[in-house]
């Protein structure tokens, strides 16, 4: 009896939703019951309207549409001069429907009704809804309700679902039902289409420039006294700072010191002298020694003018270079850049003339080669130097003009491309760790035309559903940089789900399996075992401290934007590059696999110059699949919504929110072969013969 009513519901709720499903018809009034009857006008006040001219004879049959459209703009224009004044008449505006006092949009009509034809086109061709309603690229929408497809087969033969079964428990005449919406293998799959950002290395110098410290110091005195301020230029002036103050009480002075960087001219101060200004805290110290040497075993020799070839002096004690030039600290240099004298040396010379007449004179007959300067940093040993110079320098780093707008760029690495020089500074080697340094940047350019959806448009099966926006905030003109496509796709290893059949009061089969049912109620075994374990999972997952049930969490997974780091490759393929995941990305790609999460959607994680560069996936994931799908089919049941990306609801099920659910409405067929395979009734038939044929057996081995 439970079979044939629950078939009498079923077919009753068929019943409904076919009559519900036929095409309805509406009805539409003839344009006379649209206008509702108003009381006669008045006559026109002007008493000169002329009389209402006779209709118009009907047109021959042979006139041309242009000599209608001249009748009828005749016809017209006659009757508009009779009538014109009627407006006039008290109370017409109560009495006229739509009137108004002023038309001068549309009189223009009256003589040239051609004008509304090209009007009307450039109207339509600037509206919106003209548009979309006559566009052939604007997008359809299929209602095909897949859903009642079940629904509508059984509907269609019902007595093919309701045949019986043989008296020994067979299939009989069992009919396969249609397969359940909810037991697709398909899983959605994502690719983006827009802009993106491409990285460019560009790269630009930065150069070091030392500089000798060589600013004085003016040291200042000044006096102040009633009616005469002395040392107003200095208490007023930027670069001079008080370093001291004397009271002078007979005279009623007082007398102030000052440091200036610079000359302060004023009659009132007095200039006590200058000092070297100490060298900022940055600054570094060289100490240089100059060596002046010759490789030709020179001694002494005789200078002259080059010029002239006159001598100049006679010099002594003069030193061989040695190892000067492969000395580390040394810096080969000339006289005049190290702060000496230039001089020629000569090897020989001779009197030339004669010497007692008084018109002899000395002269070089084989000059030496040019002598060698260097300046070291560090004493040589063996040589003594001619000159020993100590300074301070200071240091600036300078960024040279690059071509590139560094706005949009992020450094990436700086490398020395002159390390370790000793180069030639006010007359002292200086040797710094780095002259010049290379900077490599990465630049970001925003390059349109982005695509990476040819692979889900290439796979079988991929149908393309809906496309998201990721921009974050959205574009004030309704463009989108950047979009996501959503496919409904195949899990790749998925198989179709077992058929499933209704076979009348007393069997049913599952998953192919079918059972004899003998007691009433149990054609929905299926469903009560799932409502079962529905009740024993609500009882494990309760939770004491909000009191919900089936209560979810927030997870969530990256992938970059036209990129392969991809941490959310979807249910039944494996993370592409794991190593680059998280573990609870790894974690999370396990649980949508194993049927337990729900996508809430994607939102874009981060940016640059407007275009997303990476999104996330975010997910309400739950210790069940029967948790998930209690959650997915209740929710809309009670209007409990999943929130936003940014902010997912992944909350349970309070007491009162579970009590208003209906189960039976819910589609459980994606786990029904996981309950009714653990819980198959047996076969009695089956079972009894067994039992027959044990007891036979035990008698036949203990009988006398």
């Amino acid at each position: 009896m439970g079979g044939r009513r629950f078939a009498g519901l079923v077919l009753a709720a068929l019943g409904l939703i076919a009559a519900t499903s036929a095409a309805a018809q509406v009805y539409i009034p003839p344009p006379d019951d649209l206008v509702e009857p108003q009381p006669p006008l008045p006559p026109a006040i002007d008493p000169g309207v002329p009389a209402p001219a006779p209709p118009p004879t009907s047109a021959p049959a042979t006139m041309t549409v242009d000599e209608a459209k001249a009748e009828a703009r005749s016809t017209g224009s006659s009757v508009r001069g009779a009538y014109q004044g009627i407006t006039d008449a008290p109370g017409a505006a109560g009495q006229i429907p739509g009137y108004q006092a002023e038309y001068p949009g549309l009189t223009q009509y009256y003589d040239n009704p051609g004008n509304m034809y090209a009007d009307g086109a450039a109207a339509g061709y600037n509206s919106d809804a003209y548009r979309t309603a006559n566009s052939t690229t604007r997008p359809t929408v299929d209602v095909t309700r897949a859903d009642l497809s079940r629904a509508n087969t059984v509907t269609d033969d019902p007595n093919a679902y309701l045949q019986g079964v043989s008296a020994d428990g067979s299939t009989g005449n069992c009919v396969p039902l249609p397969p359940s919406p909810g037991t697709t293998n398909t899983a959605e799959w994502t690719c983006n289409v827009g802009s993106s950002v491409v990285e460019q290395p560009k790269t630009c110098t930065r150069s070091l420039t030392v500089a000798a410290w060589n600013e004085t110091l003016y040291q200042y005195l000044c006096v102040t006294a009633p009616g005469f301020p002395g040392c107003a230029a200095l208490e007023g002036n930027a670069l001079c700072r008080k370093t001291g103050t004397f009271q002078v009480p007979d005279y009623n002075l007082t007398v102030d010191y000052y440091d200036c960087d610079s000359v302060v001219t004023d009659p009132n101060v007095y200039l006590m002298g200058t000092v070297a200004k100490p060298p900022p805290a940055d600054a570094f110290q060289v100490v240089s020694n100059v060596y002046r040497c010759n490789n030709e075993g020179i001694t002494d020799a005789l200078t002259f003018d080059p010029v002239t070839g006159f001598p100049v002096q006679y010099v002594s004690g003069l030193q061989q270079c040695g190892s000067l030039a492969s000395e580390s600290t040394c810096t080969h240099t000339t006289a005049a850049a190290a702060g000496l004298i230039d001089r020629q040396l000569c090897k020989t010379w001779d009197f030339i003339g004669d010497p007692f007449g008084g018109g002899g004179y000395l002269y070089c007959l084989e000059p030496a080669a040019p002598e060698e300067v260097y300046s070291c940093s560090a004493n040589v040993g063996g040589i003594v130097p001619e000159s020993s110079v100590s300074k301070w320098f200071t240091q600036t780093w300078t960024d040279n003009a690059c071509s590139v707008d560094l706005g949009t760029c992020t450094l990436a690495s700086e490398t020395c491309t002159a390390p370790n020089e000793t180069r030639l500074t006010d007359g002292v080697p200086v040797t710094r760790p780095c002259w010049e340094t290379t900077k490599t940047f990465q630049c970001q350019t925003v390059v349109g035309g982005g695509n990476d959806c040819g692979k889900l448009d290439a796979t079988p099966g991929c149908m393309f559903d809906h496309e998201t926006c990721l921009d974050d905030p959205p574009s004030g003109d309704g463009s989108c940089k950047v979009a996501e496509r959503v496919y409904k796709c195949p899990i790749p290893g998925s198989t179709s789900p077992p058929a499933q059949y209704i076979c009348g009061d007393d069997v049913y089969c599952v998953n192919g399996d079918c059972e004899p049912i003998v007691r009433e109620a149990s054609d929905e075994f299926k469903d009560a075992v799932v409502a079962l374990n529905a009740l024993g999972q609500a009882n494990s997952e309760f939770d004491e401290s909000t009191l919900t049930l089936f209560k979810g969490t927030a997870e969530s997974c990256a992938h970059k934007v036209f990129g392969l780091a991809n941490c959310c490759s979807g249910k039944g393929v494996p993370l592409l590059v794991p190593l680059l995941c998280s573990p609870a990305e790894v974690l999370l790609d396990q649980k949508d696999d194993a049927g337990l999460c729900h996508k809430i959607g994607t939102y874009c994680s981060s940016s640059f110059l407007g275009i997303c560069l990476s999104k996330r996936d975010v997910y309400c994931c739950f210790q069940s699949k029967i948790s998930r799908i209690l959650q997915e089919q209740g929710r809309p049941q009670i209007g409990k919504i999943w929130g936003t990306p940014k902010k997912p609801v992944c909350d349970g099920f309070t007491i009162f929110e579970f009590q208003q659910l209906d189960l039976s409405v819910m589609d459980f067929s994606e786990i029904y072969a996981e309950f009714v395979d653990a819980a198959k009734l047996p076969d009695e038939a089956a079972a009894l013969i067994e039992i027959q044929a044990k007891i036979e057996a035990y008698y036949a081995a203990h009988k006398p």
